[in-house]
C-alpha cells in the first residue's frame, strides 16, 4: 500500500498516528523514558503514550511534550507571523480584518 507524503491525502487520525510516531521515535532516540519526559514536562506519561499513539490530546500537552523533547522548532512554520495581504488591505482601505466573511 502506498503511503502518501502529502498531508491532503491523509485522514486526521492517520497524521495524529505519524506525528505520535515520531514523537515516540525521538523519544527513544534520546533514551529518555516516559516516566522521564514526565518528569520534565508535567505531562501524565499515560498522556504521552496517548500521544506516542496518535490519540486525541490537549494541544497543551502536545506543545509540552515537544518543548520536554526539544522539537519546538518543528511548529516554527505556525508561530510565525502571517502578514496581511496587500490586496486584501486595498480592498479593506488599510484596515486590518478581525473576521472572514466567507466566498461571495
Amino acid at each position: 500500500m502506498e503511503q502518501h507524503s502529502d498531508p491532503y491525502f491523509l485522514s486526521g487520525n492517520e497524521i495524529a498516528g505519524r506525528i505520535g510516531s515520531r514523537i515516540r521515535t525521538v523519544r527513544l532516540n534520546r533514551n529518555i523514558t516516559r516516566e522521564e519526559l514526565q518528569r520534565i514536562t508535567g505531562v501524565n506519561k499515560k498522556t504521552i503514550g496517548d500521544a506516542e499513539s496518535g490519540k486525541n490530546i490537549t494541544i497543551l500537552n502536545f506543545i509540552a511534550i515537544l518543548r520536554g523533547l526539544n522539537m519546538l522548532d518543528r511548529l516554527s512554520e505556525l508561530l510565525r507571523e502571517e502578514g496581511v495581504s496587500p490586496v486584501m488591505l486595498a480592498k479593506m482601505q488599510g484596515k486590518v480584518p478581525q473576521r472572514a466573511t466567507g466566498k461571495r
